[in-house]
């Protein structure tokens, strides 16, 4: 295992999470059917993003250009940085691909952020960007700036009082799989770290698999939150050393999850962020005692959400 740099230190990451405002709280805990749920589809913006944006403008928001802040999102970065941005007085923009789901972009415009559209490739978020550089806006790049990680980092300080000995982490780039697993194992080293992907978006698990970065060249899947082509290099180096396992789902199995969620558990999860109770209810992971699995977002359109629900009930009949 690689030596940690000092950002990645325990003590570094516990001083982020005391930074944190009071409305990004730890997430609420709860056990279902014997199996742990970390709800932090309950937080402020409705997702974990909010923890690595708050962290962010804590280290910066007095040293940013007049035109304050921008980042690439599918979506719940961008609604967590238009939050945030509000909450601190930051002007903030986010880059958000014409597939991000349209729910997701007006809620981004609802708390005053700033919304501009690009197509889906990772080479035309770049572009987009760098326009947005010479506009004098600075910019965030969550697939290299360990200080996101940081941020993210702080949600595994908050499930370690669960004593958590198996933990299910949906992935897309990566950062939240590997931040969980640096924190919540600098704590207890025994504790395993699976990261899960639905199958039509896995660049992170053929790379976990391969053990080096690989991009695929399509992506299709209604888990919105996880539709990265490629996963970020450091958040990748990091899961080689951290993550104990990566698998797939399949999108029957997230929308079976999302539903039950909803049932059973009377939370409303969006498919990305219920991708991991996806992978333990569909076998893919087996139950044990001690499996935590963190529902990670929970930004779902209602409409979406009562279609399903309704395709369910006449399926039932």
């Amino acid at each position: 295992m690689s030596q940690l740099p000092d950002w990645a230190a325990l003590s570094a990451l516990e001083l982020a999470r005391k930074g944190l405002p009071a409305m990004v709280t730890c997430p609420p805990l709860r056990t279902v059917d014997d199996l742990g749920l970390v709800c932090e589809s309950l937080q402020v913006t409705g997702s974990y993003k909010v923890r690595a944006v708050c962290h962010l403008l804590n280290q910066r928001r007095s040293r940013l250009p007049p035109g304050g802040i921008a980042l690439a999102s599918s979506g719940n970065f961008a609604v967590a940085l238009a939050w945030a941005g509000r909450h601190y007085g930051v002007p903030v923009t986010a880059v958000m691909m014409r597939r991000s789901h349209p729910w997701k972009v007006e809620r981004v415009r609802a708390w005053g952020g700033r919304v501009v559209l690009c197509g889906d490739s990772t080479e035309e978020r770049t572009a987009s960007l760098q326009a947005l550089t010479e506009q004098g806006v600075q910019i965030v790049d969550h697939l290299t700036d360990p200080q996101v990680l940081v941020g993210h980092a702080t949600l595994g300080l908050d499930m370690a009082c669960a004593r958590p000995r198996t933990v299910v982490v949906p992935a897309s780039t990566g950062g939240l799989l590997a931040a969980t697993a640096l924190a919540l194992k600098q704590i207890d080293p025994s504790v395993r770290v699976v990261g899960v992907q639905p199958a039509g978006a896995n660049a992170m698990v053929e790379s976990f698999r391969k053990g080096h970065l690989t991009r695929v060249d399509e992506v299709a899947t209604e888990c919105d939150a996880l539709t990265a082509n490629r996963p970020g290099e450091l958040p990748f180096q990091l899961a080689l050393d951290w993550v104990d396992d990566m698998v797939e789902v399949s999108e029957e199995a997230v929308r079976e999850a999302v539903t039950y969620l909803v049932e059973e558990a009377k939370l409303v999860v969006e498919p990305g962020g219920a991708a991991g109770l996806a992978a333990c209810r569909s076998g893919q992971i087996p139950h044990q005692d001690g499996t935590w699995v963190v529902l990670s977002g929970g930004n779902l359109a209602p409409a979406r959400l009562g279609h399903w629900l309704m395709e369910k009930q006449t399926l039932a009949r």
